[in-house]
């Protein structure tokens, strides 16, 4: 027995091809998902990389006024360091007032 071709409607046909272009569409949607995920994560590690800067420009900066002005709490609004009580400065002795202690 012989194989007899088999012929698909038209409208079958169409079903076929609409179930084909949507395949199609979602591969190309894939592929723009794909290169903005990529582009994103660019753009993330842009952003990491500028926040390590800033942390480490504020340590350095932390620490130099730390070295400066000792440890304390700043009013940012007033500019005013207050320090911390064991870092609070006493005022420097006179050479009179050594040389009286010492007697």
């Amino acid at each position: 027995m012989a194989n007899k071709a088999i012929k698909f409607s038209q409208e079958e046909l169409q079903q076929l091809a609409t179930l084909q272009s949507s395949y199609q569409q979602i591969t190309f949607s894939m592929g723009q998902i794909s290169l903005q995920k990529i582009s994103l994560n660019t753009r993330e590690q842009a952003v990491l990389q500028t926040l390590s800067d800033l942390r480490t420009q504020e340590s350095e900066l932390a620490t130099t006024l730390t070295e400066k002005y000792g440890k304390g709490s700043l009013n940012v609004e007033t500019g005013e360091f207050t320090p911390t009580p064991e870092d609070t400065p006493t005022p420097e002795k006179t050479d009179k007032e050594v040389v009286k202690e010492t007697k």
